[in-house]
């Protein structure tokens, strides 16, 4: 019968048999459009072909670009699927057909791509995961800012917010294959024309395509990859049949003791840390000797520690009895590659009863660099302040034994002297397990020579003269040294165990009861009350509400003093530890710890203890980091419930104007309707010419108002079903000026139209209320005597309608402009309802197309109307880049 499978062997069969029963998913990814990616897999995948594997091509985006089309030729392309939405056809990737042809491998262009209405999938992702749960292999493309964890981070600093995002589960199993190249080479393809076409391009250049941007682009792409690699060489290594002896980048561990070196040890480490730019962790080993120091030396670990956490490493503590081998096996899990470890000068006595530690590393740090710091000072003894409780348990231990010899003695006639030396045994066994180990080795000790000097002849005296009672007693001592060892051990690991269970549930115990609260003074007085009994200090939550300080939790502690103020002013500014015991206003009689979270910093949390000891002792570090991580959880959680109830606030009161601006706006239709037939019927002449003139424009701009409140109702309510049809923008345009009265010769208008621009499939009606919106806003915001340009021109793919006006141009931030109620307020740039671009945009979309803004060189506006081409059926259309 064979031994079963270790766990590690266990789950590494489950991961491979899960892996093998699904595909594999390969993502080129990008840091902008354009770098290559889709010409890279397509690159790949011929290759892959080429080695026999059964490739096929489900949706590639060429972008008309020549040299990529040239790359599909040799590969088998599937046909794309028809998707039947309000009267039209639209094509998206055949998902059915891909499961039909079941493929080996399948390229899947645009991860992040929102399939059309009527799909089985909303996005093109869940397209990929049923895909790869049906056991085929995908490859696909994204780019940086398309990752939903990114998508925040990149509409900061480039202030375009990506609508269509992939969630991040999708790549931890993935293979990622980061596809670069450097801004300025990707610069140039942009000016070249191979991206976008020019027009496109000079914006592009002007808003997104800026060095600056791409560089941070491409860090996040890197990064990004890295960390992606590093995740699944660690899943790997987790599970590897084979012992992972071996690491990959640069990790630093130091072992941190209550030695006098212990910062010399940590400053080396910091400075080898920077050298390598590597993260660094600062490990204490809670041994049985390390658990009983005090005094001084409990101070100088805490100074180390931190000092460590000053200096920027992570802080950790292990329970374990073999130091050696429990930094050896940390640093395996953290996958360090390198371990800083102080040696003090010590006798070759000491260390030959006690070992060293430093060697005892060496020894096992295979394929790990030891790093030995010499120090001058050699180690006090540890001061344990337990001496009296030695001398007690080495008393108690020598009774036991004496008590053992007198039941003996009594017993000698119903006790075979046989059985006396193993009986001897029992004190040793009780000492050392329910006192210490050295009252257990004194028990061994006093056994042997009592067994020696009462049971052995000559009785009463420690001569031996028979050879067998010396074997006898040599034994004796041997197994009682064993036994008395073995069991110490025992009861230090089970110390050691013990205190790891109670600090674990002391945590579970504490978020379980944060998780039900709600309320900030209800949140800060559980939290106050739990984590002065763990720690046994007195605790406040302190933070700023309209710049004054407010302090709760502790009833006892309403007030702080002035140095107490200025201290957690600190603390939440500028998000460090402040005041007694660390290195920025120590002053104060409390010490402050910032709550932070996604969202800030949420307040501080005050301790403080009436002892002139230190607040936090080294052991209660690593507890303390985490309750502080758990109680600003809880705060973070109080602020979010409260944004979400007043999101559904607004959402309701939002919901109730849009109810009634759509009223009014019907109720004052007839009417306005009636007012401007009226003015129209008044002929403009004789000395009322120029009122009727005002009054017939009044109530138009009136009626168009009305007209936007009745459309931005149809927008809340979803109402907004395109009719499709096959539309000529020259039309809609010509619709727009005659509706403007911007025909003849003293029209601002002026068209410049190509010849042979294709047909859009759209809905008229809306494009003409845009176009419009869009003229009109241009003829408002311009000099009276400053035509506005409206520019109709086409691509291979898309046609583009841009307004371009010579007014005061817009602010240099443009992502808001289309927000609802977002009004232009720049130079003369003032009134309106700001509903016009909002509606504008939705109505764009509606159609399938986008809308963008930007300023023009020399002054002036730029709107630009994007709408794609119909492709014909089979065609390879679409709007990423590759």
């Amino acid at each position: 019968m064979t031994d079963p499978l270790p766990d590690r062997d266990a789950e590494r069969f489950l991961r491979i048999a899960r892996m093998e029963a699904r595909g594999r998913l390969t993502v080129y990814l990008g840091a902008a459009p354009g770098v290559g990616k889709t010409y890279r897999m397509l690159q790949d995948a011929a290759r892959r072909q080429a080695e026999g594997i059964d490739v096929v091509v489900g949706l590639a985006e060429t972008h008309g670009r020549s040299e990529t089309a040239a790359l599909l030729e040799p590969l088998e392309v599937l046909p794309r699927g028809a998707v039947e939405h309000a009267g039209r056809q639209l094509e998206e990737f055949d998902i059915d057909g891909a499961l039909a042809r079941r493929p080996s491998l399948i390229l899947v262009d645009e991860l992040a791509h929102t399939n059309a209405p009527g799909s089985r999938h909303p996005k093109r992702w869940q397209d990929v995961a049923e895909l790869i749960v049906a056991g085929i292999d995908v490859a696909t493309t994204i780019n940086i800012q398309h990752i939903e964890s990114l998508n925040d981070v990149v509409a900061g600093f480039t202030h375009v917010r990506v609508r269509e995002t992939v969630p991040d589960n999708i790549f931890e199993h993935a293979e990622l294959i980061l596809v670069d190249l450097p801004p300025d080479a990707l610069i140039e393809r942009l000016q070249a024309g191979k991206v976008y076409l020019p027009d496109t391009a000079g914006r592009a250049l002007a808003n997104f395509f800026t060095p600056l941007k791409l560089a941070a682009l491409r860090e996040m792409a890197l990064r990004f990859a890295a960390h992606s690699v590093d995740r699944r060489l660690s899943d790997e290594l987790a599970t590897n049949v084979d012992k992972a002896d071996f690491v990959a980048g640069e990790r630093l561990l130091v072992a941190v003791s209550a030695g006098k070196g212990g910062a010399r040890v940590v400053r080396q480490a910091k400075r080898l840390a920077d050298l390598l730019h590597a993260p660094w962790t600062a490990v204490v080993i809670e041994s049985a000797s390390a658990r009983a120091v005090r005094g001084s030396q409990r101070e100088q670990l805490a100074d180390t520690l931190a000092l460590a956490a000053s200096l920027g490493a992570s802080l950790m503590t292990v329970a374990a009895d073999d130091i050696g081998a429990a930094l050896v096996d940390q640093a395996r899990q953290l996958r360090a590659s390198q371990i800083v470890i102080g040696k003090s000068r010590r006798s070759r006595w000491f260390e030959w009863r006690h070992g060293s530690v430093a060697q005892s590393v060496i020894r096992r740090a295979k394929g790990v660099a030891v790093h030995v710091v010499p120090l001058d000072e050699p180690d006090e003894k540890p001061d344990s302040g337990d001496g009296p409780y030695m001398a007690r348990d080495n008393l108690l231990a020598f009774l036991l034994v004496a008590a053992t010899v007198g039941m003996l003695h009594l017993g000698l006639p119903w006790i075979a002297l046989s059985a006396i030396d193993l009986i001897l045994l029992l004190p040793v066994i009780v000492a050392a397990t329910r006192l210490r180990l050295r009252a257990g080795l004194w028990a061994a000790v006093a056994a042997a020579l009592s067994y020696n000097f009462f049971f052995t002849q000559p009785y009463h005296t420690f001569f031996i003269h028979s050879p067998a009672e010396i074997i006898t007693f040599g034994v004796l001592a041997l197994v009682a040294v064993v036994i008395g060892g073995l069991a110490g051990k025992v009861r230090r690991q089970a110390q050691t165990s013990a205190g790891v269970a109670r600090h674990n549930a002391s945590l579970a115990r504490f978020a379980g009861l944060m998780g039900g609260l709600s309320g900030k003074d209800e949140t800060a007085r559980v939290a106050c009350r739990e984590i002065g009994g763990l720690l046994d200090v007195e605790a406040i939550i302190v933070s700023l509400e309209d710049n004054e300080i407010v302090v709760r939790g502790n009833d006892a502690y309403s007030r702080i003093d002035v140095v107490d103020e200025a201290a957690v002013r600190w603390a939440i500014e500028n998000g460090v530890a402040t005041g007694r015991d660390t290195g920025t206003l120590n002053a104060s009689d409390w010490q402050f710890h910032p709550l932070k979270t996604s969202l800030g910093t949420m307040g501080a949390l005050g301790l403080a203890r009436p002892s002139q000891e230190r607040v936090i002792r080294p052991d209660d570090a690593v507890m303390l980091a985490s309750l502080v991580d758990q109680t600003a959880l809880a705060h973070e959680r109080i602020v979010l419930e409260g944004q979400a109830r007043q999101v559904d606030a607004l959402r309701e009161r939002d919901r109730l104007r849009g109810a009634l601006l759509g009223s009014i706006a019907h109720d004052l239709r007839t009417p306005l309707t009636a007012v401007i037939a009226a003015t129209e019927a008044i002929p403009a002449e004789g000395d009322y010419a120029e009122e009727v003139r005002i009054a017939r424009s009044e109530s138009r701009r009136l009626q168009r108002f009305l007209h936007d409140l009745l459309e931005a109702s149809r927008i809340e309510h979803g109402t907004i079903e395109p009719k499709w049809e096959s539309v000529d923008m020259t039309d809609v345009i010509a619709s727009v000026t005659r509706d403007l009265r911007q025909e003849g010769p003293e029209a601002r208008v002026v068209t410049h139209i190509e010849s042979d621009c294709p047909f859009v499939s759209s809905d008229p009606l809306l494009l003409r209320h845009v176009l419009i919106n869009l003229v009109d806003n241009a003829l408002k915001f311009s000099p009276t005597a400053s035509p506005v340009d409206v520019e109709l021109g086409c691509s291979a793919n898309r046609v583009l309608c841009c307004v371009l006006d010579r007014g005061p141009g817009l602010p240099q931030e443009t992502g808001a402009l289309f927000e609802r109620f977002q009004r232009l307020e720049g130079g003369d740039r003032v009134g309106g309802s700001g509903l016009g671009l909002w509606i504008a945009k939705n109505f764009v979309e509606a159609v399938g197309g986008t809308i963008t803004a930007s300023n023009r060189e020399g002054g002036g506006a730029a709107f630009t109307i994007s709408l794609p081409v119909p492709a014909p059926r089979g065609g390879q259309d679409g709007s990423a880049d590759a």
